[in-house]
């Protein structure tokens, strides 16, 4: 996103009533302990923010689509955010004598919806970013791009961007990577070198994401992109969307089959196998050496441990621990599964 002053932020927040209190002393809300003129150049979920990245709080043990909630009060003292939108339940805490609240935060701002303010300041101030983002294209000499593909983005040395392929601005592909045909990659995502690309393929596309406001449902925009590591192969027709704050990210040598699904916010390790139709829902962190068969579905906000393994047509409803197979819906260990099998078809002899 373009730079821009926190000062100009607050006016634009007081302009569309988004503060507590719109009376001419609404910003004395605001606790600012940084130069007005201090710019927010970025956004991020908040265990990922910056000293120049916008984010959001929703307090204590709180629930959403994105890895931006839930997070203790205890934890406020580590963040580092630029500017934070909290609740307004919040103000008295705030106002209290001797409060520090979130001391090493630059700009922290009540709300009355922290999650649909964060949203109306991207749309405000980080729209472009879809549509106009990134270097000036660039296609390395030893690259080689078929004459039916659209490339604004760059693209690495010796890459192969086959019949129909789509590289918007803002992204950008590492040398020796292959896009076979008809591939679709969005901005701001950014995928290492020798990563190869079936037919079909879609990176960065919009994450599946909407909230309720004022009795309306809307849509979350999904700006941060995708991150992906070094010699990941990406099956015909799968997808990887989008992230909304902070990157969907997917480590090293991980391989994808046909039709995965890798949702927003998802962060991936190294060395992960997704068989055909398996799918990881929102913000789902998946540790490095697990493998997923086919047709395995995994809900979002859980973590699969380390090693473990899902067995084909399983539900994973609870994060899984390292090393254990699971199968079976809801998942469980597969010996219980299988012994539970096992007298279910007994029980259905007699």
């Amino acid at each position: 996103m373009k730079p821009v002053a926190l000062s100009v932020v607050l006016d634009w927040l007081k302009s569309e009533n988004f503060l507590c209190d719109n009376s001419k002393d609404a910003l004395s809300q605001v606790v600012l302990k940084v130069a007005p003129s201090t710019e927010i150049t970025g956004f991020a979920s908040v265990d990922l923010a910056g000293p120049a990245d916008a984010s959001f709080w929703l307090g204590d043990s709180v629930k959403s689509e994105t890895n931006s909630n839930g997070y203790s009060s205890a934890l406020l003292g580590s963040l580092r955010a630029g500017l934070l939108f909290v609740p307004a339940g919040l103000l008295a805490q705030m106002a209290s004598p001797g409060a520090d609240f979130a001391p090493s935060v630059g700009c922290v701002v009540p709300v009355e919806y922290p999650y649909h303010a964060m949203v109306r300041f991207l749309e405000r101030f980080a729209g472009e970013l879809a549509e106009n983002c990134g270097d000036a294209p660039f296609v390395a000499e030893s690259a080689r791009v078929h004459a039916s593909a659209v490339v604004e983005g760059r693209v690495g040395e010796n890459a192969v961007v086959g019949p129909g392929c789509v590289v918007m601005r803002g992204a950008t592909l590492g040398a020796n990577c292959v896009l076979e045909a008809n591939v679709t990659v969005y901005p701001n995502v950014v995928v290492g070198e020798g990563c190869v690309f079936q037919a079909g393929a879609v990176i960065g596309s919009r994450g599946f994401g909407f909230y309720e406001y004022e009795g309306v449902r809307r849509p979350v925009p999904h700006l941060a992109g995708v991150r992906i590591g070094r010699e990941c192969s990406f099956g015909a027709n799968m997808v990887v969307a989008a992230g909304f704050l902070s990157p969907t990210t997917i480590g090293d040598k991980c391989h994808f089959d046909s039709f995965v699904q890798v949702a927003h916010n998802c962060r991936l390790g190294n060395n992960i196998y997704m068989a055909s139709q398996s799918g990881l829902a929102g913000s789902v962190t998946v540790e490095d050496d697990v493998e997923l068969a086919g047709g395995a579905q995994v809900a979002g906000h859980l973590t699969l441990g380390k090693g473990c393994r899902i067995a084909a047509k399983a539900g994973v409803t609870k994060s899984i621990p390292a090393g254990r197979v699971v199968s079976g819906f809801p998942a469980e260990d597969i010996e219980v599964w299988r012994r539970s099998m096992v007298r279910l078809r007994q029980m259905g002899k007699k």
